[in-house]
């Protein structure tokens, strides 16, 4: 009954004060909320982040290919289809695409151009990440149907078409083979793609001599986490399929480039958790300082109360509990501010929360509350069951 009677006497108290404790409890709501978002969507954005690939770029590729001084043998090792295959099976692994390469010229008409021709399959553009700035990628029925397409890039485009030219369905000869010209490349990290033109990989392998055997495999990573356990799985994954030729395997990846993305994410991390933490504080010290205002207010009524044998306990727990009750009131709007947030990201990230981090962030937004409602209380409960009786009902 005397906890019952606590928890009315608070809940009246900070309904009639309610706009003295406003501020306070905005400024907890805000605190709980965002350490709830946070912690709930920060995995999910970065792990979406992770998968971003025009904001990592090549952050997230392992390169497999082959280091011919390394090789004892004449001749250094090719990769094959199943190798790529094996590696799309790895659980890290979130597109792999095999590469060979020629340096061919090029020709429109009387116009020439040199650069790199690329025979790719249809994972290639997803893997590397290369935006189209007009027109489509390289498919799977161009692969499949061995399909004489090409994807050509911006200064290629300008070497061989005038400037108010259309070069879309237009056709090029490639080393003696006519291609039509299906996509224009966009802005790319690597500007070597720029003077870069990609066809099907079914059709340099079967169409050019030099272009056959493969060199090169690019793997795209799901995140940044997962590359350093990816780069040692697909060194397991090439060496086992080919023991012959292990020790001229390369297998590449920018470790530098994701420790600068992961020290600017925590860097990020660090000043939100600590304006977040800020916040709190500020919530806490402004409950201490309306409850020694309330107290100040209330001293005739704390007189009053001791004189017809309240205790010194009875005081200190009253005004305590009015103090946790104000940071509850506030852990509990920001609970409820918490979960429309993470419900607002998961639509604007289309990804899914961390449910467990979730439920346990809302437990310790609870936790937090009582913790920092009692804090904040303990100082004025004590000042408040410390007054004397006969000062305070005659205290102006």
């Amino acid at each position: 009954m005397f906890l019952a009677d606590l928890a009315n006497v608070s809940l009246r108290q900070i309904y009639r004060n309610r706009r003295r404790y406003k501020s306070v409890i905005i400024g907890i709501s805000v605190g709980i909320a965002g350490i709830i978002i946070v912690l709930t969507m920060g995995d999910s954005v970065e792990e979406n982040l992770g998968q971003n690939l025009e904001l990592l770029g090549s952050a997230t590729i392992v390169k497999a290919s082959f280091d011919y001084t390394k090789s004892k043998r004449k001749h250094g090792g090719q990769y094959f289809e199943k190798d790529v295959e094996d590696i799309r099976k790895l659980p890290n692994v979130k597109s792999a695409s095999a590469m060979v390469v020629s340096f061919p010229q090029f020709k429109y008409r009387l116009n020439k151009s040199d650069g790199r021709l690329l025979g790719v399959g249809e994972d290639f553009f997803d893997t590397i990440h290369i935006p189209m700035a007009r027109g489509r990628r390289i498919s799977s029925d161009d692969v499949a149907w061995f399909s004489s397409v090409c994807v050509v890039g911006d200064e290629i485009v300008r070497d061989l078409f005038s400037k108010d030219a259309d070069p879309l369905g237009k056709k090029i000869f490639i080393g003696g083979h006519l291609f039509r010209i299906v996509g224009i490349i966009g802005g790319v990290e690597d500007p070597s793609f720029l003077k870069t033109v990609i066809i099907p990989i079914s059709v340099a392998r079967s169409r050019f001599v030099n272009m056959y055997e493969i060199k090169d495999i690019y793997v795209r990573a799901f995140n940044w986490d997962a590359v350093a356990k990816l780069h040692q799985d697909l060194h397991k994954v090439l060496a086992a399929n080919q023991p012959g030729y292990a020790e001229s395997m390369d297998i590449r990846s920018f470790p530098h480039r994701i420790r600068t993305i992961q020290h600017a994410v925590l860097l990020v991390k660090v000043f939100l958790y600590a304006a977040l933490s800020v916040t709190m504080v500020l919530g806490g010290i402004g409950i201490m300082n309306v409850m020694l205002s309330a107290i100040r207010e209330r001293t005739k009524e704390i007189g009053l109360r001791k004189s017809v044998g309240a205790t010194e306990r009875m005081i200190l727990s009253q005004f305590l509990f009015e103090s946790v009750s104000i940071s509850l009131t506030g852990a509990l709007f920001g609970i409820l501010l918490g979960i429309a947030g993470v419900a607002v990201l998961r639509e604007v990230f289309q990804t899914s929360p961390a449910y467990g981090m979730f439920f346990m962030s809302v437990i310790g937004g609870v936790v937090f509350g009582v913790i920092l409602g009692i804090a904040s209380g303990i100082l004025p409960a004590i000042r408040a069951s410390r007054l004397d009786p006969a000062e305070s009902m005659r205290f102006e």
